[in-house]
C-alpha cells in the first residue's frame, strides 16, 4: 500500500516553463551562478510539492560529464547538487542546459505500486539493492530521505520519435536526496546521499 504523504511524478507530454519540470533551460534565478559552469541542470521541484518545501522550489544539478565509473557516487562528495530556491522560471538562457536531456513539466502520477515514477517524494526510499548502509553516512551527519529519482521511471517513446534521454545519466540506478528540518518541518538543506543501481 502506498502511503498518503508520498508523490509519485512523472514526465508530461508538454513542457513548462513553471512549476514543476524536467531538463530544458534552469530556473532564471540561477543565471550566471558559478554552479551552471561545473554542473548541469535536471529537474525542479515546484513550491508545495512536498510538505518539507514550504513555498520554495528545489532544483537538482548533476556534474558535468558524471559517469557511474567515477568516485563521487556518495556522500559527502556526490556528484549531484540540489538547491532550494524562490519560485522561478525558466532562464532566456540555455546556460546549464543538459544536452542529452529533453524539456519537460512533471507530473503527478496515480500513485501505482506497478509503476515507478521517475520521482518519488515518500518517508521511506525503495533501494534497488535493499542495501540500507548506503545512507550510513548520510543520516550520521543527522539528515533524513525526502525523495529519490529514479531511471526506471523515463518514458518510453515509440520510434521514429527521439528518446527523452539520450543515455542513463546513472546506470538505470536511482539517486537519493536527503536533507535536515528546521521546527516547522521545512526544509533547511537538501543534499544528495548516494546512487543505486
Amino acid at each position: 500500500m502506498t502511503p498518503v504523504d508520498s508523490v509519485h511524478l512523472g514526465v508530461g507530454s508538454s513542457d513548462s516553463e513553471v512549476g514543476s519540470r524536467i531538463g530544458g533551460r534552469p530556473p532564471q534565478v540561477f543565471a550566471g551562478q558559478p554552479i551552471l559552469q561545473m554542473h548541469e541542470y535536471l529537474l525542479t521541484l515546484e513550491a508545495h510539492t512536498a510538505s518539507w518545501l514550504g513555498a520554495r522550489e528545489l532544483s537538482v544539478f548533476i556534474r558535468r560529464g558524471f559517469s557511474i565509473g567515477d568516485d563521487d557516487l556518495e556522500y559527502p562528495d556526490i556528484g549531484f547538487s540540489a538547491v532550494l530556491h524562490p519560485p522561478s522560471s525558466r532562464s532566456a538562457e540555455s546556460a546549464g542546459t543538459h544536452e542529452g536531456l529533453g524539456s519537460a513539466a512533471l507530473v503527478n502520477l496515480p500513485a501505482d505500486d506497478e509503476v515507478m515514477p521517475l520521482v518519488l517524494i515518500a518517508p521511506q526510499p525503495v533501494l534497488i539493492q535493499n542495501e540500507p548502509s548506503y545512507a550510513d553516512a548520510v543520516e550520521a551527519d543527522g539528515h533524513r530521505f525526502l525523495f529519490q529519482i529514479n531511471e526506471e521511471g523515463w518514458p518510453v517513446v515509440a520510434e521514429p520519435q527521439p528518446e527523452f534521454v539520450e543515455e542513463y545519466l546513472f546506470g538505470y540506478g536511482s539517486v537519493y536526496f536527503y536533507g535536515s528540518a528546521d521546527a516547522a518541518g521545512l526544509a533547511d538543506e537538501v543534499v544528495p546521499g548516494f546512487l543505486d543501481f
